[in-house]
This record gives C-alpha cells, sequence and structure tokens, in this order.
C-alpha cells in the first residue's frame, strides 16, 4: 500500500491509481513536484474564512446549506491540494468532486434565495448540470482544454444567472457579474498553463487556485450579502 495507490482503492480499480500530469509544474511523480500549485491552495482556506466571517456579520440566511458555504471552500482547497501532491486518477477526484459538489449546493441556494424556485425545478436545474458536467468529463478527451472543458457548463451557468440577476435585481447582479468574470480569467489561466509552459516555468496553474478562491468568495458574498431575506 502507497499514499499514491491506497489498497481501498486499488481493490476498486487499479486504474485509479494511474499517475496523472496535466500541469506544467509537475515534471516528476514526486510528492513536491509542485510547490507553487500545492500552496496556493491555502487561497481557497483564507476564502472559506472570510465567508464565515460574512455569514457572521450579516445575519438573514440561515439554514444547513448555507452554512455549508465555507466548509466547502475549504474541502476544494484541501481536494486541490490533494491532487497537487499526490497527482494520480483518484486524487484528481478529489478536485473535481468538492468544486462540484459546491456549485450544486450554490445553484439550489441561488435558485432558491433569488429566484424562489420549487422545490423540482431546482432538482432539474442542478442535475442538468451535474450530468452536463460528468458527460463532458467522460466524452471529452482530457487534451482539449487540458482537461478543462468540465468547466464549460458552469461558465454557461454563471452567464445564464448573471444576465437573469442583473434584469431582476441590478446591484446584485453586478456582482454575480463580477464574480463570473474573475472565473473567466481564472479559467484562462488554467487553460494557459501549458502553452505558456516553456517561457513560465511554473506554468500559469496557481493564478486558477488564486482566482477561483476569489470566485468562490465572490459568489458566496453576493448570496449572503445581496439575496433577499423573504420569499
Amino acid at each position: 500500500m502507497t499514499l499514491a495507490c491506497p489498497a481501498i482503492i486499488a481493490m476498486v480499480d487499479q486504474r485509479l491509481c494511474a499517475a496523472v500530469d496535466h500541469y506544467c509544474e509537475r515534471t516528476s511523480a514526486a510528492f513536491d513536484a509542485e510547490p507553487v500549485n500545492a500552496a496556493t491552495n491555502a487561497a481557497f482556506l483564507i476564502a472559506a474564512w472570510g465567508v464565515w466571517r460574512l455569514q457572521r456579520q450579516h445575519a438573514g440566511l440561515d439554514g444547513g446549506l448555507v452554512r455549508s458555504l465555507p466548509w466547502l471552500i475549504a474541502l476544494v482547497g484541501v481536494g486541490s491540494f490533494v491532487f497537487h501532491t499526490i497527482a494520480t486518477r483518484w486524487a484528481e477526484w478529489s478536485d473535481v468532486i468538492p468544486i462540484l459538489l459546491f456549485m450544486l449546493v450554490y445553484v439550489w441556494l441561488f435558485l432558491t434565495h433569488f429566484f424562489a424556485w420549487p422545490a423540482v425545478a431546482r432538482l432539474a436545474a442542478v442535475s442538468v448540470l451535474v450530468g452536463s458536467t460528468l458527460a463532458i468529463e467522460a466524452i471529452v478527451p482530457g487534451s482539449i482544454l487540458w482537461g478543462g472543458a468540465l468547466y464549460i457548463p458552469t461558465v454557461l451557468t454563471l452567464l445564464l444567472f448573471g444576465g437573469v440577476l442583473v434584469g431582476t435585481r441590478p446591484r446584485a447582479g453586478l456582482a454575480f457579474f463580477g464574480a463570473t468574470i474573475v472565473f473567466l480569467l481564472s479559467f484562462t489561466a488554467r487553460t494557459l498553463d501549458m502553452p505558456v509552459c516553456s517561457a513560465i516555468s511554473t506554468g500559469t496553474h496557481f493564478l486558477w487556485h488564486l482566482l477561483n478562491a476569489t470566485v468562490l468568495y465572490l459568489l458566496a458574498r453576493t448570496l449572503i450579502i445581496h439575496a433577499p431575506r423573504t420569499r
């Protein structure tokens, strides 16, 4: 048994232990082969602390899902750290699943508090998001956008929600679009990591971490500050 291939994972499917090398900074299979990518995951912990502070300062929204936001953001950072140190297929899922989980919870809360959608409609929306994301992950080769194609449904969701919100609640919509713009910059940094590798030895994936942590904070802030207190 090794850290890269725990026995319980190897028993499920040995292919989950296969090494993954998507990023410029990684030049070996060593645990510390991506020091910058690994260290910048601390940004998610800072963002989680910031969201926790916002929740304490702005009372109104309540419920387990709302209170889970800072914990989910922290989990994104932990999962990404695992991936950028262990760098195997199972560790990649520890990176992807927390991000997807945050988006699903956020979409549910967004549709609840901003649009007052019924539960069935919210369930349909999150099902479409997770289904399209997993379908792209299964169908699109990892070489396309260097494994970033699965985030296309997220980009489209942010643009759609932001557009509708601007028309109904302009201040909230502008805040939401601010987060969307940062995510587009973040996605660009992730995509450019390998193309600029010959010029920048660390690549640009670390900017994905810093900018994406900012995105999660801004999304949570939009909900906490701008969502109506009564529906």
